[in-house]
C-alpha cells in the first residue's frame, strides 16, 4: 500500500510518499509546494498553486491512500514538552 502524508501550510505545504509492506514502511519521496510572493495577497491563487503541486505528486506516485497532518502549534509544542 502507498501512503502520501501532506502537511498543509498557505506558503509551503510539505508532503511524503511511502510504501508498506506488512510492518515495513519503505521511504518513496518527499518534498514541498512552496507559493511565490507573487501569490501571497491572492487566496485563490495560492490555494491553486497548493491544488495543483498535490495534484502532480498524486499523479506522480500514485497513491492508494492519503493522510493530513491536522494540529494546532500551540499543541504541538505542549506535545513536545511532555515527550521531553
Amino acid at each position: 500500500m502507498r501512503i502520501l502524508g501532506i502537511d498543509p501550510g498557505l506558503r509551503t505545504t510539505g508532503f511524503g510518499v511511502v510504501e508498506k509492506h506488512g510492518s515495513q514502511l519503505l521511504y518513496v519521496a518527499s518534498g514541498t509546494i512552496k507559493t511565490n510572493k507573487q501569490e501571497q495577497g491572492n487566496l485563490a491563487e495560492r490555494l491553486k498553486v497548493l491544488f495543483d503541486g498535490i495534484h502532480e505528486v498524486a499523479e506522480r506516485y500514485q497513491p492508494d491512500t492519503s493522510a493530513i497532518v491536522t494540529g494546532k502549534r500551540s499543541e504541538e509544542r505542549r506535545v513536545g514538552k511532555e515527550c521531553r
